[in-house]
């Protein structure tokens, strides 16, 4: 890695950081600079203003997350099980992530989950180009053994799984509800893909 890609790198795990801890209007660029160890010219010079460093950021982790779900989801989809596309895709940035120059896949989920507060237009972009297609996959992946569902059901359904999910990844340092940290995430993650795939059933 050259100077200047580790000195972006630097920029965006700090970046991730202060965003997650304090959301998109509460971190400013000198929040970033300083975690960083870099001054503002730097993130200027890198990524132009803060709502292009906070896209840039999301657009740069989505490749590996894309890639350890996808590759999870491939798997699973090999077993037969609805469970098993459930669980594998929601656990995969806890099992499989690789990469950690710029975060974890712990840290990445927490962000990922902070986004879901941020203004949509901030995020709506880069969500479709980069986010969508993946999920989309894993979402018919799943409908498929659920065919006669209703849509409204699926979808609410589908509301609730995240909201689970989210519960138990998101709960660190970077909690955003001053809740403790759920311990054994991929346990839970494994409870919640069994019982999602019951409430699933009572819908069919």
């Amino acid at each position: 890695m050259s100077k200047s890609d580790d000195t972006k790198a630097g920029i965006m795990r700090a970046a991730i950081t202060q965003f997650t801890r304090l959301g998109y209007e509460g971190a400013s660029v000198r929040d970033i600079a300083n975690a960083a160890g870099v001054n503002i010219g730097l993130i200027r010079y890198h990524f132009g203003h803060k709502a292009d460093l906070y896209r840039d950021t999301l657009a740069h982790i989505s490749e590996q997350y894309n890639s350890v779900c996808l590759a999870a989801l491939e798997k699973a989809r090999e077993s037969g099980s609805a469970e098993e596309i459930i669980y594998s895709w929601l656990a995969a940035p806890l099992t499989d992530w690789e990469d950690t120059t710029v975060a974890d896949g712990g840290e990445v989920l927490c962000f990922l989950n902070k986004m879901g507060y941020e203004d949509p237009e901030l995020t709506r972009e880069v969500y479709e180009s980069h986010y969508s297609y993946a999920l989309q996959e894993w979402q018919e992946a799943l409908r498929a053994h659920f065919p006669t569902m209703e849509r409204g059901d699926w979808l609410w359904c589908l509301t609730c799984l995240r909201g689970m999910y989210f519960n138990i990844v998101a709960h660190n340092d970077f909690t955003l509800w001053s809740l403790p940290a759920i311990q054994g995430k991929v346990p839970a993650i494994r409870r919640l893909a069994a019982d999602a795939v019951a409430l699933l059933h009572t819908y069919v």
